[in-house]
């Protein structure tokens, strides 16, 4: 691999230096109502990628173009326009208005550019500028809410935090469901490290701390160094990529250098954060237990609240604190810090007719709201892109660095015995105690041996004491070289690779309370809290990615209304994982977090995977009269991860375009400029996991009546078949696809709409199911279940207002996925997706994929609730009952923008209504008495209402009569306690999960010119910045964000969140400067 990194290397600096001379055209573009100079126009030599940009006085200068060119202008909200060159090498034009480009130009499979309007299948893009307008650190966040079909959350909140994308609803049962990524055509790896690998369902990627969450790779892209994103969501649009392409593909286009003079972009922004929702609190009752003041409690099911000093806490040396028994306004948030986050990147780029080169270095510092830096991220990044070319030979590559350091705060249950987690802790403090107060963790008062509780822990100690962190270096570009042997025909090569390796480390400190101390016993419950025997995870992972592709471009008018555009290759795709862990736990040390450090001996896991595709494939475009256009595509697969023999699939497409006001000429017409319609059908796939097809060996354990036998032993290693049998009938996961839609823009695209039904039908899933262990093993892939996703999709744009120096913007996006399970595996009812304290996630047949069934209340013929004649609790029911589904009813974004002279006020909605999560949060505040549900009645005795006692009769046949048996004061806490009270526990927890954010606002000023100019400069602007300002929940939540969730990016984390603590809302300014 060094190799070839230093290959690449070598060939980019080459090309970067071949540069020539030749005819330079320059001029200026200006706006032809108003006469003001344009900037930011693309100035381009048609058929080539030879263009620039105008400056702020609207002037250009365009090296390397041809004698006879055809010189193209392109600005949004002008028409486009077109100028033969002729002997005069200036150009001076004035651009109309018109809101949109109609022959808008965009990256589909493949990296194929193709103009929008011949395209039967729909295609979402989003520019730098758009993209970059809040200054994002991970590119995701500013597609948030943008994209119609595709669901985006950031699911953690932390910095460097992973993001969840699902495109078109959950098309896998157990698989990875996230899309493809391509950079400048070739794929890139998209994996967590200390997480997950390239199969995400070996057990040797799952973390043996879900808490920690070190971000999906996909996110070490710098946005900056981006040029658009491409959206392909269909079958027919991504089916060129085969078996990688059933979740959607998401193409990334960098920043390439242009011909012109040296160009330098600054882009620096500092955005600082603070908590954003919070659970919401009962402020009535304080610390205690079944209505008594208990010092030693961790719940609020004391007695009221009445403002009197009182004595809390422990008592080291005879002395104890004083405090008002009353509630503590903002305790948790004021608990949190400020964050803070810098991001700077500085580019260069330049060129002349041959050559061309750009550069960027990017640096981001990240430290979140928690206190202390263990919730920190940090990357710098290395961007080197080059090209050149001479005579009918062309070459352009690209070269990346990414390092990156982070620290996380690990959220979740605490390990038993092990150590505890930040947020739980916050979550077992009585709302009448002081958090910050606690910051002192080796104060007498609040040490291991004197927290005022002996049921948790310091949460400042976990924070200071235990701790992650995570540093990887990755490595990844590509080389593309063209000859053009004819007019229409060209021959392509093109080698990527992507490599990146980590190492992350998780420990716990070893801490127990000395003996005679508080949480030794001596308190007056005498209860004591166990040792932690503290433990270390130490990790290292390598991942690798390498993409060979060859291929033939063809384009060619085959007579005056009939032209073709066609391609056709070979591509090879080899990707692997090297992962190493290493866990021992009960440290001999305090404090001394080594592997070495401990009592008991390590466990290590090592897996090796490898997988490779072969593929051919080509697509095919016949245009007629520029207003109809087919399209088939056709590629063929042989995975290394499927039978042998067996493992060839076939994955066709077809589309069509037709463009209705180039047929009818409505353009000349009538209001309507732009009327396509647009119909596609396509196959997709995804192969099988790695190491499904045979049996495989593990390490060899033997189990003896007093304790095992591990191997090696003696120095003699040991193996043994693995518990899951192979399957040598293994096949893909296959997706057929069809969609139907069309696109309309009206009064000079003053309106316009993007509209599309899609049905797709995902079969053969690939599941892990149990066997009989009579078989010799425990579980075996297989290929059963079918799931269906079928939906709606909008996209409009409405410009209100458009005058010399005001223009009003609105964009709308509206999304509706219905899904639906139709087959199961023979002999199940149901496959469990995730669990939670018996709240499960579900597939069951013929309903959404994702539906929760819990415990509920028994009732009567009538409808009554039955409830325990002793306790007054309701009965659970012997079989869990529905509570909902994951399934969102649907999704909304709407962006305003605002432009005045040279001024710009935007901001943008998100709203997702529908769905309902588990909350571990509102689990363990219902339990410990402090969610404001708890105050029901005020805590006063109370009879369930319409609620019954069941009577068995002489026969032996229930009845049922008055429940006269109340909830009494002494047991309200048992009321709200899972394990207690199954049958109304999960109204309480099973939460809607609808919102809407206001995603973004930015208030932009672009300085006159002749400010600039003073220093030198082309282009100043100057942001103000406000990141999920607010909020709205419905009724049914006021717990937490719904978007949280510490259960990965997977179908797993539809179950909701398991402790993970507030997202942020952020505020800041950037500044961009242009030399």
């Amino acid at each position: 691999m060094r190799k070839v990194l230093c290959l690449m290397l070598v060939m980019l600096v080459s090309i970067a230096g071949l540069f020539a001379q030749n005819r330079t055209v320059n001029g200026r573009v200006t706006d032809a109502k108003s006469g003001n100079p344009l900037s930011g126009v693309t100035v381009s030599e048609k058929g080539t990628t030879n263009a620039t940009q105008t400056n702020a006085d609207g002037r250009f200068t365009l090296a390397n173009v041809a004698n006879g060119a055809t010189i193209s202008f392109s600005f949004v909200s002008f028409k486009s326009q077109e100028v033969k060159l002729g002997a005069s090498s200036t150009i001076d034009i004035a651009l109309e208005d018109e809101a949109r480009q109609l022959n808008e130009v965009v990256v589909t499979a493949l990296g194929l550019s193709r103009e929008k309007k011949s395209l039967g299948y729909s295609t979402t893009t989003v520019k730098s500028e758009e993209l970059n307008r809040t200054a994002p650190v991970s590119m995701f966040d500013g597609l948030l809410g943008k994209i119609a079909g595709a669901d985006i959350s950031n699911v953690s909140g932390n910095p460097g935090g992973s993001t969840k994308v699902i495109i078109r609803g959950y098309s896998s049962l157990a698989g990875n469901n996230q899309p493809l990524y391509i950079v400048d055509g070739v794929p890139i790896s998209d994996v967590r490290p200390g997480s997950e690998g390239i199969d995400p369902d070996a057990s040797v990627n799952k973390p043996a701390t879900p808490g920690v969450d070190f971000g999906n790779t996909a996110n070490d892209i710098n946005p900056n160094d981006i040029e658009s994103m491409t959206v392909l969501k269909g079958a027919a649009a991504t089916s060129l990529y085969g078996s990688r392409a059933t979740n959607g593909v998401i193409i990334i286009t960098t920043k390439k250098g242009r011909a012109g003079k040296i160009k330098v972009d600054f882009n620096s922004s500092a955005i600082f954060s603070q908590p954003g929702i919070l659970p919401k609190l009962q402020d009535q009752f304080g610390q205690g237990w079944s209505g008594s003041f208990v010092l030693s409690e961790n719940g609020s099911w004391g007695p009221k609240l009445d403002g009197v000093e009182r004595l809390w806490g422990s008592n080291p040396d005879n002395s104890q604190l004083l405090k008002p028994f009353s509630f503590v306004k903002n305790n948790v948030r004021d608990l949190y810090e400020t964050g803070r986050e810098f991001n700077n990147t500085i580019s260069l780029s330049g060129g002349n007719e041959n050559s061309t080169v750009y550069f960027s270095y990017g640096n981001v510092y990240s430290d979140g709201i928690i206190p202390t830096d263990n919730d920190s991220y940090k990357r710098n990044s290395l961007s080197l892109r080059a090209s050149t070319k001479y005579k009918n030979f062309s070459a352009e590559g690209s070269f990346n660095y990414v390092n990156k350091s982070q620290r996380f705060v690990e959220v979740g249950q605490s390990a038993a015995g092990i150590g505890s987690t930040f947020f739980e802790q916050i979550l077992q403090i009585p709302v009448d105690i002081p958090i910050k107060d606690f910051r002192d963790y080796k104060n007498k008062f609040f040490n291991v041996d004197n927290y005022f509780t002996p049921y948790a822990e310091n949460p400042y100690y976990t924070l200071y004491e235990n701790g992650s962190r995570s540093q990887t270096d990755r490595f990844y570009g590509n080389i593309n070289l063209q000859y053009k042997l004819l007019d229409w025909l060209t021959i392509q090569a093109q080698q990527g690779a992507d490599v990146s390796n980590s190492t992350n480390k998780i420990w716990r400190n070893k801490n127990a309370p000395s003996p005679g101390s508080w949480n030794a016993g001596n308190n007056p419950e005498s209860a004591s809290r166990s040792p932690d025997i503290g433990n270390v995870q130490q990790g290292a992972q390598r991942y690798y990615e390498y993409d060979s592709k060859l291929d033939v471009l063809i384009k060619k008018n085959l007579s005056h209304s009939l032209n073709i555009d066609a391609i056709a290759g070979l591509n090879y795709n080899e990707r692997g994982q090297d992962i190493l862990f290493t866990y021992v736990e009960d440290l001999a040390l305090p404090g001394f977090f080594d592997i070495s450090n401990a009592t008991n001996p390590p466990q290590s896991t090592h897996f090796t995977g490898k997988q490779g595709i072969m593929g051919l494939f080509g697509s095919a475009t016949l245009g007629y009269n520029n207003y109809l256009w087919l399209t088939l595509t056709g590629r063929n697969d042989w995975s290394s991860t499927l039978p042998s023999g067996k493992n060839s699939y076939f994955y066709p497409s077809a589309n069509v375009s037709f463009l209705l006001s180039n047929f009818f000429n409505l353009d000349k017409n009538t209001p309507i400029n732009y009327a396509k319609i647009r119909f596609s059908a396509g196959k997709t796939g995804k192969d099988a996991p790695i190491y499904r097809v045979y049996d495989v060996i593990t390490s060899q354990i033997v189990p003896l009546p007093f304790g095992q036998i591990n191997f090696p032993y003696n120095g003699v290693p040991g193996y043994t078949l693995a518990n899951q049998l192979g399957n040598q009938t293994l096949k893909p996961e296959l997706s057929k696809e069809w969609e139907v839609g069309g696109e309309f823009r009206f009064w000079q695209d003053r309106v316009g709409l993007d509209v599309a039904y899609y049905n797709k039908i995902s079969d053969g899933q690939i599941i892990n199911v149990p066997i009989a262990p009579s078989t010799g093993y425990s579980s075996v892939t297989l290929n059963f279940g079918k799931i269906r996703n079928r939906g709606i999709e909008l996209t409009a744009h409405v410009s209100p207002i458009r005058s010399k120096d005001f223009v009003w913007d609105i964009g709308y996006t509206f999304t509706q996925n219905r899904n639906t399970v139709l087959e199961l595996p023979t002999g199940l009812d149901k496959v469990t997706l995730n669990s939670a304290y018996n709240a499960s996630l579900e597939a069951r047949l013929n309903q959404p994929l994702g539906v929760f069934y819990a415990p509920g209340q028994q009732k009567d013929p009538a409808g009554h609730v039955i409830v325990d004649a002793n306790t007054g609790f309701p009965i659970p029911t012997t079989e869990d009952v529905y509570y909902g589904s994951a399934q969102r009813d649907f999704t909304m974004g709407l962006t305003n923008s605002f432009t005045y002279k040279s001024f710009r006020l935007g901001f943008s909605f998100d709203w997702r209504k529908g769905g309902v999560f588990y909350s571990s949060t509102a689990e363990l505040l219902s339990f410990t008495g402090n969610l404001y549900t708890t105050v029901y009645n005020d805590r006063r005795p109370f009879v369930i209402p319409n609620s019954v006692n069941e009577v068995i009769d002489a026969s032996g046949k229930p009845t049922y009569v008055e429940n006269k048996t109340p909830i009494t004061e002494s047991n309200m806490d048992q009321y709200y306690y899972q394990n207690l009270n199954r049958a109304t526990f999960y109204q309480w927890t099973i939460l809607d999960k609808s919102f809407i954010k206001l995603r973004d606002v930015t208030l932009s000023w672009t300085l006159p010119g002749n400010w600039a100019k003073k220093i030198a400069s082309e282009k100043i602007v100057f942001t103000v910045i406000g990141r999920n300002l607010w909020t709205g929940l419905p009724n049914g939540n006021k717990v937490i964000d719904p978007e949280a969730s510490n259960f990965g990016r997977d179908i797993a984390s539809e179950l909701g969140e398991f402790r993970v603590g507030p997202t942020p809302r952020s505020l800041g300014a950037s500044l961009h400067v242009t030399f």
